[in-house]
């Protein structure tokens, strides 16, 4: 009995503590309650927005200091791979075919393997996907061992001795290679021009 009469007392005295009484200095429109204060809106979407993903890295948040007091070097619009230089402001479909040997669909496949497909930037994607694609481009171009993985000084050369070994057999593609004319059938004497007008291929 005694405890029931303990609980009781306990639940019963504290009640006025929760009512739903307001003061009236709070309750007046002059003085809102504020109730919780929402933190500043960070520049971090703004950012990839203008950017895309490189605008979170160390190296571009080091440029922008840079800029910002007025020294040589503002942010990197593109990187070099032996002689080439591909932006970054454009798809890979479209910036990878700077390098030798690179066509839209050998570049589609390349930003496939990242992970990215459709119309996505090079500057929008991850620092370790655009690392990834350096590599890739950097390996291709040094893959004098391997013609069909080449690009870029290698596969120029692969061709190159291509072309010579046409020559030095005497065969039909290797006199008309020494001649600067077509060597596939084409018609010259009312057309290759062009072709004429050309220095050797090798």
């Amino acid at each position: 009995m005694w405890r029931r009469a303990l609980v009781r007392t306990a639940f019963s005295a504290p009640a006025t503590r929760w009512s739903s009484s307001v003061p009236a200095a709070a309750a007046t429109p002059s003085q809102p309650v504020t109730l919780y204060q929402l933190p500043a809106f960070s520049s971090r979407k703004e950012r990839i927005r203008k950017f895309g993903l490189i605008s979170l890295s160390a190296d571009f948040t080091k440029q922008q200091l840079r800029r910002s007091k007025g020294e040589v070097g503002g942010l990197s619009d593109s990187f070099r791979v032996q002689t080439y230089t591909v932006p970054l402001d454009k798809p890979a479909e479209f910036a990878l075919p700077r390098v030798y040997g690179y066509g839209r669909s050998r570049s589609k496949w390349l930003a496939a393997e990242v992970g990215v497909f459709g119309n996505c930037k090079l500057m929008r994607m991850r620092e370790s996907q655009r690392a990834y694609i350096r590599r890739a481009l950097g390996a291709a171009c040094i893959a004098y061992d391997d013609p069909s993985k080449a690009a870029g000084a290698a596969l120029r050369k692969e061709v190159g001795l291509n072309i010579q070994r046409l020559k030095d057999i005497r065969c039909y593609r290797g006199i008309r290679h020494e001649l600067r004319l077509p060597s596939r059938g084409q018609r010259t004497r009312t057309n290759a021009k062009t072709r004429r007008k050309m220095g050797p291929l090798n």
